[in-house]
């Protein structure tokens, strides 16, 4: 069953974070659903959100180190 979940999402290079909700679908073949329950905002998401590493994966969740626990497993 797909969950809503919470975060820092990035819509275009340079403009301001917005917490934004959002739908997390069940796990695939070869997926994982991983519980995040804290995640850091580290130099690498600070360069994609001011588009240094180029343009192409906007909207760009931010935090992509995250520690948690697994779920559920597809």
């Amino acid at each position: 069953m797909p969950i809503t979940a919470r975060g820092a999402i990035a819509r275009t290079p340079g403009a301001p974070v917005s917490i934004e909700e959002f739908t997390i679908d069940d796990p695939g073949p070869n997926e994982v659903l991983v519980k995040i329950f804290a995640s850091g905002v580290c130099h690498t998401d600070l360069g994609v959100k001011s588009g240094t590493y180029g343009t192409d994966g906007f909207p760009f969740l931010m935090g992509h180190e995250g520690a948690g626990v697994i779920e559920a497993v597809g």
